[in-house]
């Protein structure tokens, strides 16, 4: 079962390739993939992703929708609302 932490990651070039982009370690990226982005890490990797010009992974995705007690699994107007 691939969780909305995966899709991103994947989605954008897999765990190096966002370890890289985050400037973070591989292993604070693979744990995301558990444990669900934080939403600081995820705003600031919304972020990085819209400077480097490339598309959110999970735009238009048919299945992106929140499930309770992920935080990575919100869209940016729940985080807000959360926050």
């Amino acid at each position: 079962m691939s969780t909305e932490a995966d899709m991103i990651i994947d989605g954008l070039g897999g765990t190096s390739a966002v370890a890289k982009m985050m400037s973070t370690p591989t292993s604070t990226v693979h744990s995301w993939r558990k444990n669900g982005i934080p939403l600081s890490r995820l705003a600031h990797l919304r972020l990085v992703v819209k400077a480097d010009g490339l598309r959110w992974p999970l735009d238009n995705a048919a299945d992106a929708a929140p499930s309770p007690g992920n935080p990575s699994n919100l869209t940016a107007a729940q985080q807000s609302e959360a926050a």
